[in-house]
């Protein structure tokens, strides 16, 4: 895990991905986490009780390694031996 978001887990009292959840929330964007947990399920939601700070969202954000987290034409073929496009 990344000391940026450890250290802002422990100041919040918060889990890390509690913390980069917030993150992605504070920023105006889409996360959709998945789970089969209920407990998991509660701490995922819970992520509008708090915000982070700027020197944080900062910190977190220049973490970006300048590739989409989701992007099946990148992680598809390392993780599944195969290609899946974005687009047919």
């Amino acid at each position: 895990l990344e000391p940026c978001v450890l250290a802002a887990a422990g100041r919040l009292g918060k889990t890390p991905a509690q913390v980069v959840l917030r993150w992605a929330v504070q920023r105006g964007t889409s996360a959709v986490p998945k789970t089969e947990k209920p407990a998991r399920l509660a701490e995922n939601l819970a992520v509008g009780n708090f915000e982070l700070s700027d020197a944080e969202m900062g910190a977190i954000y220049a973490l970006d390694r300048t590739r989409r987290i989701n992007d099946p034409g990148v992680f598809c073929e390392q993780a599944f031996g195969t290609f899946f496009p974005i687009y047919e």
